[in-house]
């Protein structure tokens, strides 16, 4: 019976237990709540954190069958094995300072870190000073979990370990560096009159130790779940054993440790156990004294499953005898009954790849919901890998956040404050401004938002400041003559005026204080909420701003660049709880799920490096160093993770998932797992993989795969070949889209019939068509300035021309010369060619013919760069090109037709201001880095270049009106389909539709 003894009390809870309905059926049993509530009432418990704090509460109310209860107070015991801040109602009972928040703790150690650097005549960026600060504070703290009231952590020890070693120049450095944390930094604490968080709470514990020798409490003192990992924890159960009514239950104990084991964990902290026996080595215990808490009742394959889990987690140095191990521990001898028993309600998949584990956790999970009042947990340490679960939940209206919740920066209100920051500090950043207009929060119309998105700030951009953008969006209404656009000025001008005054000089240096209270004013300005300091991430805004200001007052005026990354970081790392939690269905983080239970467990993420994870390099100390001046080894992390696992694999149901391939890399299995399957197979030889994986009637891969062939309602891989009636196919063509309809019919079916028109991306970076409009804008202007016809000029005009179009100014310098060299080029042979013009040269000039075929009305319209009248009656038309022009042979194939359907157009007089006249030469320019010419219907004979005369361009001509009235018809018959680029050796370029004509389906890419 439990508290009769009238001294402290130990026992343990064997993996498999449901830990805390156990221990509050005991606590019910003994303390009897019916009959006198008040015993339950006086009683104080620790668990090891917040949650099990409330699960406790409800297995409390459930086991004592009573409608309501006077509940025991209970408290979250916190500290690093738990990832749970400090304990802090027992600080109430010890005179100490207050603890430092944790912001003004990495601002002042990040100044520390920013001194530092300066003293040796360094800079550092802020950002890097604060994840310096950051490992500084980590260690810290590890620090702190590794000291015993008597028996701290020696920091002078470093000086002699210097000298004593030969040490690499790097170490010496670092540990000059630690000076920050071991003179520095208790120096800041002092005149700040505060404490660290966890020397703070090592110092409340000492003082309730004291207060309970001085007046040991009559009532119950109980310590349940921890695993005493840490000093304070420690601290206390060696205080509750002093007390007649204390109570220590131990987590997963192995009582059966044979003296040789318990001798080799001392220096295994990566063993499960290594935590619990250092424990009762302070509390001066053997695993063997510690009784299991009275009155379970295991079934004999749970009982098994410890003892195998036990065996599977050994130290390595003693897994040689694991086959005779395994004959000990079965009834007879016979460890092939044994294992098969053990393995009663455990099963082991290994998935292909980690979308295949999210999948199957996913479908394990919605399993469970046919069952009524069944219930299952997802345990993974990969918080990516328990989104997608969660994800794919939701696919099927099961709603199942993670219990970690999510970072504050994946919240509304999260990341349009981050958006926000970016915004301010580039705001004529067309991308950064539209995250912000866009946004869901955003107060701004739709409609006007998608008018400055689609058609003021896509394509390259030609602005370089929130002016310049201004005056661009001003010069775009002036310019627009389509009264469907400019009905929007109104609205885009009152949405701009209202970010100007939030406007702020990003050269200049702020206050943190003056930021975030400016932050604030666009929180409140432009969005549509009423206030954003409501709800779960309005308060956790309102905490991280308060953070930041503290973290970042000590660094002074920062830039805001700055600001943004540092604003940034801290909502990446802030998390908040995103919905109501499922009634039968969990996702925890290991951490999270201890003493938890579910009838199902599904233990995720099995691999190395992720569970286990790898401790992180530490930045300052050598292991060695480390374990010399007294501060824990990173692997009891590890121990405390496989103590983790050990817990969770006992329970009755348990599916352990571990993928062969994560994030399109080969992945290898966790330690625990492989050290499972060997000794599985020691027992069962050729039966052992049956043995693992899951019946062949209930097999989750099965169910995975059933759903990946599932039909769809389209066949992906047939061809589309719209056929749309004749009355919605286009009659109209320009000279360029005809040479589309020939390579890629599908585009035009695309952008004439169905109307998708491609958008360019937003900052598009210069491209051929910005560098083509400069060239054509340039000439055309040149060839009408009558004060400079010199080289420089043209090359004046062209970089201005470049300039508006986004033109980086340091490409523009870097291909000045060869564009200069162009310029002379051009020059020199527009001198050459100066006598067979004659009159005035046309520039841009815009033509169209009208002609009918089959009955049906078609016009064909055209651009040229230049028209040349020349001496002998005939014209010439000339194209620039900035790239290279196309080959004679494409052109007389039909491939490249532009240049002679321009010929028919002028042939028929379809150019304003030009009557009908016969074409002498069709002519490409190429003007970019270097200057060409190319005629067509100009051929090589006998090594001399003949050009071919009128009435042979005429021909040329003639054979494109033909092929144009050939390919029309042809589109005119209503079972032509337009087919995706039909002929790939017409392809030469990348079509803006392949994705929407699924082409890497149907040619077998993906």
């Amino acid at each position: 019976m439990l508290f009769t003894s009238g001294h402290g009390e130990i026992y343990t809870m064997p993996p498999g237990a449901d830990f805390l309905r156990e221990l509050a059926r005991g606590l019910i049993k003994a303390l009897d709540p019916a009959n006198d509530p008040q015993r339950l009432a006086d009683t104080l418990i620790y668990v090891p954190n917040a949650r099990s704090t409330r699960a406790l509460a409800k297995a409390l109310l459930d086991e004592s069958g009573l409608s309501a209860l006077m509940m025991p107070d209970i408290r979250a015991l916190g500290g690093l094995e738990e990832d749970e801040p400090p304990a802090s109602a027992e600080t109430a009972l010890a005179n100490l300072p207050p603890a430092i928040s944790a912001a003004q703790r990495i601002g002042g150690l990040t100044s520390l870190v920013l001194a530092y650097y300066k003293a040796q005549g360094l800079s550092l960026p802020e950002v890097s000073a604060l994840a310096a600060a950051r490992e500084l504070a980590g260690l810290l703290d590890q620090a702190a979990l590794s000291s015993e009231p008597g028996n701290d952590v020696d920091w002078s020890k470093l000086n002699s370990l210097v000298s004593d070693t030969q040490l690499a120049h790097h170490w010496e450095q670092s540990l000059h560096f630690l000076n920050i944390i071991t003179k520095d930094w208790p120096a800041k604490l002092d005149d700040a009159k505060a404490m660290d968080p966890y020397a703070r709470r090592l110092g409340a514990a000492e003082a309730i130790a004291r207060s309970w020798v001085d007046a040991p409490p009559e009532t119950p003192v109980i310590i349940a779940g921890s695993t005493g990992a840490t000093p304070a924890s420690r601290l206390m159960m060696r205080s509750v054993l002093t007390l007649p009514r204390g109570l220590i239950v131990l987590p997963g104990l192995d009582r059966d440790l044979p003296d040789a084991a318990l001798q080799t964990l001392r220096d295994e902290p990566s063993h499960p156990q290594y935590a619990l026996i250092g424990a009762l080595a302070a509390l001066q215990r053997t695993p063997a004294s510690v009784p299991e808490w009275p009155g379970l009742d295991l079934s004999e394959s749970l009982l098994a499953r410890q003892r195998l889990m036990h065996e599977t987690l050994v130290p390595a140095d003693q897994t040689a005898d694991w086959t005779q191990r395994l004959k000990s521990l079965a009834v007879g001898g016979d460890s092939a009954a044994f294992v098969h028993k053990a393995l009663d309600g455990l099963q082991l998949i290994e998935p292909a790849d980690d979308t295949d584990e999210a999948g199957i956790a996913a479908l394990l999970m919605r399993q469970t919901l046919e069952h009524e009042d069944e219930t299952a947990a997802l345990v993974t340490p990969d918080a990516g890998l328990a989104h997608q679960v969660s994800a794919r939940l939701k696919t099927w209206g099961i709603d199942v956040e993670p219990s970690a919740g999510i970072p504050l920066i994946q919240s509304d209100l999260g990341s349009f404050l981050a958006l926000a920051v970016d915004w301010l500090s580039e705001p004529d950043h067309p991308v950064k401004l539209m995250a912000i207009l866009r946004h869901g929060l955003s107060r701004f119309g739709r409609e006007a938002v998608l008018f400055i998105d689609k058609d003021i700030l896509r394509g390259p951009r030609g602005w370089n400041s929130w002016a310049d953008l201004c005056e661009h969006i001003d010069q775009y209404f002036e310019n627009q003559k389509n009264p469907s656009k400019t009905e929007f000025k109104a609205s885009v001008d009152q949405i701009f005026e209202r970010l100007d005054q939030f406007i702020l000089y990003t050269d200049n240096v702020y206050t943190s204080y003056f930021i975030l209270s400016h932050l604030t004013e666009v929180l409140e300005d432009i969005t549509e909420i009423p206030g954003p300091w409501v709800g779960e991430s309005g308060r956790a805004l309102s905490s991280l701003i308060t953070d930041v200001q503290a973290l970042t007052e000590p660094l002074g005026d920062l830039s805001i660049a700055t600001h943004r990354d540092l604003i940034t970081q801290e909502l990446a790392h802030a998390r908040i709880s995103n919905g109501e939690p499922h009634p039968r269905l969990a996702i925890y983080g290991p951490l999270e799920a201890r003493l938890q239970a579910a009838d199902h467990v599904i233990l995720a993420g099995l691999n190395e490096g992720v569970w286990p994870a790898q401790p992180a390099p530490d930045m300052f100390l050598p292991r060695h160093f480390r374990r010399q001046i007294g501060i824990s080894d990173p692997d009891t992390r590890i121990g405390l993770s496989a103590h983790d696992y050990a817990q969770l694999a006992c329970s009755p149901r348990v599916t352990l998932l571990s993928a062969k391939q994560r994030e399109d890399a080969p992945a290898v299995a966790s330690r625990w797992i492989w050290r499972l399957k060997t000794l599985v197979a020691g027992a069962l030889k050729d039966e052992a993989e049956a043995a693992l994986a899951p019946s062949p009637d209930h097999n989750p891969m099965k169910w995975l795969s059933a759903l990946e062939r599932a039909p769809l309602s389209i066949d992906l891989k047939s061809r589309p070949e719209p056929r749309p009636p004749l009355d919605a196919r286009p009659k109209h063509f320009s000279v360029s889209r005809i040479e589309t309809l020939i390579r890629d019919p599908y585009a035009v079916y695309c952008r004439y019939v169905l109307g998708l028109y491609p958008l360019d991306r937003l900052n598009l970076p210069p491209d051929a068509r910005v560098r083509g409009s400069a060239v054509h804008k340039a000439l055309e202007d040149f060839e009408t300035d009558t004060v400079d016809s010199s080289a420089e000029r043209l090359l004046d005009m062209l970089e201005q021309e470049l300039r508006s179009g986004g033109e980086a100014e340091a490409d523009i310098i870097a291909l000045r010369e060869k564009r200069r060299e162009t310029a002379n080029d051009y020059l020199k042979w527009r001198a050459e060619t100066a006598h067979l013009i004659l009159g005035n040269v046309l520039t841009e000039r815009k033509g169209e013919i009208a002609f009918t075929l089959g009955g049906e009305r078609y016009s064909l319209e055209g651009t040229a760069d230049r028209i040349e009248k020349r001496a002998d009656g005939t014209i010439a038309i000339l194209d620039f090109k900035t790239g290279k022009p196309p080959s004679e042979a494409q052109v007389r194939v039909g491939l490249a037709p532009q240049m002679p359907l321009q010929g028919l157009i002028a042939r028929d007089g379809g150019y304003d201001g030009l009557s009908d006249h016969d074409v002498g030469a069709l002519t490409y320019l190429r003007f970019g880095t270097q200057f060409e010419v190319r005629e067509i219907g100009e051929a090589s004979a006998k090594g001399a270049r003949v050009k071919f005369d009128a009435v042979e361009i005429a021909d040329i001509v003639t054979e494109a009106e033909r092929g144009l009235h050939e390919l029309l018809l042809a589109f005119a018959n209503p079972n032509e389909p337009y087919r995706s680029q039909p002929k790939s050796e017409r392809v030469n370029y990348a079509s803006d539709y392949s994705r929407l004509a699924r082409r890497d389906e149907w040619e077998g890419q993906g």
